[in-house]
């Protein structure tokens, strides 16, 4: 297993960075509520900054202690290169008769936990803006006579607030995944560092190093066969041999299930495009960065009161025109409206040289894509598609191109020789 190299965490600020450590995010189990960590005692939490010597501590004790929270949120992890932080964004699903509208709306959900993740680390980047409203009013109807007295009495509160986070975002790597069956819900955790940040976009077009492509194919692939593929988001590889940064952005699609077979085979192909755009949109958004949109509001109402009388014409309020009530009635009702908006834009030209990979899930119901970046693969293509331009449509020797009009009509020949198209595999994987 390929690992990434991330500076190990200081114990607290003050002190001086430690040496680089090898820390994988496929070698994490994934956290589960309750759950002890091996070192635990290491770290040092503050709120919601976690510091320890050990890389490893650090992060699974700020992962487990979201866990416990049970709540979408960040932690902070102190790091030698800076500040790194870990979001978790959470969502829930339901189950139908028909399997497809199961699995829609699982990878609705897992749609929906990313952006939440990814809405939490612009908040904490950027800050959030905020307009709040909060009236209440008071009232009382008292009527006093020579016999008795009585009142009404009642209080109204309006609340409203909006919030919004907007940015760009990139750098990003997904930690972890997890489908809660037992509980129908999903997590997806982000964590985006210094060195993550560093890695994905300092190496844009940077070749400093060359590895061959079926090596940075093969690595992906050992990658893939031995962690979690993920539905959504992305992550960062390093060539042991080269220290070449590869990235992988991920897309997934539902393979819809049909009875027919012909169209359960289309189905398949269209699971496979979508799979395939999105992982490129994965990637794009990571290495290039993407805008991400949240807007949250809530509206909220209440009224209570008691009252004593009641005019016997309520439009005309006569204080002389009421009926005492036998027992005083109170009346409490409360209404709360709310609303989450989110969205991200990705959008631009991948570098050349971008490959995908599509693997469907061993039971058939989920269709993976694994789009794949490197600076090599980039300079290879480029380099291939210089070689193609040719000479600029001349022949070998420099002399132009000379003919005559081209016949459009006529040449049908049922009976006409009709020679085996090639039919087989073009390229050796060794090749490649």
């Amino acid at each position: 297993m390929m690992k990434l190299k991330i500076l190990t965490l200081a114990m607290v600020l003050a002190m001086p960075a430690i040496a680089a450590e090898e820390f994988s995010l496929t070698d994490m189990i994934p956290a589960r509520p309750g759950a002890q960590v091996a070192g635990a005692e290491q770290a040092q939490v503050s709120g919601d900054v976690v510091v320890a010597k050990d890389t490893n501590v650090a992060v699974a004790v700020a992962h487990q202690a979201l866990m416990d929270d049970n709540e979408d949120g960040i932690k902070m992890i102190q790091v030698g290169s800076g500040t790194g932080i870990l979001s978790i964004g959470s969502a829930s699903y339901n189950t139908y008769e028909n399997m497809n509208a199961t699995l829609l709306s699982k990878r609705g959900a897992y749609n929906q936990a990313y952006l939440i993740a990814k809405k939490q680390l612009i908040e904490n980047m950027k800050g959030v803006e905020h307009q709040c409203s909060n009236v209440v009013s008071a009232r009382m109807d008292v009527i006093d006579t020579g016999v008795e007295g009585t009142a009404n009495e009642q209080t109204n509160m309006m609340e409203a607030c909006t919030e919004s986070v907007s940015g760009s975002l990139a750098g990003f790597v997904t930690y972890d995944v997890y489908d809660n069956i037992g509980e129908k819900g999903v997590r997806v955790s982000l964590i985006s560092t210094p060195k993550t940040r560093s890695q994905i976009k300092g190496n844009r077009g940077a070749v400093a190093v060359t590895t061959e492509p079926n090596v940075i194919f093969q690595q992906v692939i050992s990658d893939v066969k031995s962690g979690v593929l993920p539905p959504v988001g992305a992550k960062v590889l390093t060539n042991a041999d080269t220290g070449e940064v590869i990235v992988l952005g991920y897309g997934s699609a539902i393979a819809r299930q049909n009875r027919n077979s012909n169209v359960a085979r289309k189905l398949k192909g269209v699971a496979k495009s979508q799979s395939q755009t999105r992982a490129r949109s994965a990637l794009l958004a990571t290495i290039q960065g993407e805008k991400v949109y949240w807007q949250g509001s809530f509206d909220e109402k209440q009224m209570e009161g008691t009252k004593q009388f009641e005019y016997e014409d309520p439009n005309l309020n006569d204080p002389q025109q009421v009926e005492i009530l036998e027992e005083d009635r109170s009346t409490f009702l409360n209404q709360l409206k709310t609303s989450d908006e989110y969205s991200t834009v990705a959008k631009g030209k991948l570098p050349p040289g971008v490959s995908v990979k599509s693997f469907a899930s061993d039971d058939g119901f989920w269709q993976y894509s694994v789009a794949v970046y490197a600076p090599s693969l980039e300079a290879t293509a480029r380099k291939a598609a210089k070689e193609m331009e040719g000479n600029n449509g001349q022949t070998v020797n420099g002399v132009s191109h000379h003919g005559h009009k081209i016949k459009a009509h006529g040449g049908l020949n049922e009976k006409a020789a009709n020679p085996q198209g090639a039919s087989g595999k073009v390229a050796s994987e060794k090749e490649l």
